[in-house]
């Protein structure tokens, strides 16, 4: 799938999310959703927005790429993930005690919180040279797919949204997760719903 098309698709999924119950008349009644809010103009130009964002996401997938983020290391990742979140729009940004990223876009109502998150961590140990390499159109680097290019696809709709204007019913929470990896075994996931009722209501996670 093409790097600009994915971000477009995570951008109508954010803003209608469904749940399990009744799966087939819910996955039906989604796709209708879906299509009708692809049409809509703010939606249109968000997907232009998106297009236009490539060089600037390159930019972003190697200087993120470049700040070394082993299993619980994330912290220097972290703060800079923290820093984009505002810059692309969030109305206020926050590091949780475990160390995850959050950045928040209000909704109209905000009855209920839509989490997009990717994971800050990488499997690869301390000392891993993690430096972006280019060789025609591809970018060759550990950790670069698993999961910076997810941190710049979260940074990409949330931008996105801010500059086409649109506005949900529901909150949206941008995120980078710690501890996915390995031995940092959903660490970060774990305390974000260690009280499931203080989590967000819905998840889409890209990785």
């Amino acid at each position: 799938m093409s790097r600009i098309l994915f971000p477009a698709l995570i951008l109508v999924a954010t803003m209608n999310p469904t749940t399990a119950s009744a799966q087939a008349t819910a996955a039906r009644e989604y796709v209708r959703e879906v299509r009708e809010l692809a049409t809509t103009g703010a939606v249109r130009e968000a997907f232009r927005i998106i297009e236009g964002l490539d060089a600037w996401a390159v930019e972003r997938l190697v200087e993120l790429n470049e700040i070394p983020a082993p299993p619980f290391m994330e912290e220097a990742r972290g703060r800079r993930f923290a820093d984009l979140l505002a810059e692309c729009g969030a109305d206020s940004v926050w590091t949780d005690s475990e160390g995850n990223v959050f950045g928040l876009r209000r909704g109209r109502r905000g009855e209920r919180t839509v989490a997009l998150g990717a994971h800050l961590d990488t499997v690869f140990p301390e000392g891993t040279d993690v430096t972006v390499r280019q060789r025609g159109d591809t970018l060759f680097a550990p950790g670069i797919g698993d999961d910076t290019r997810g941190l710049v696809v979260v940074l990409a709709v949330l931008r996105a949204m801010k500059e086409a204007g649109i506005r949900t019913g529901d909150d949206i929470v941008f995120v980078g997760v710690v501890g996915e990896e390995g031995l940092g075994d959903l660490r970060g996931m774990k305390h974000i719903y260690r009280d499931p009722d203080e989590g967000p209501d819905a998840w889409i996670e890209v990785d």
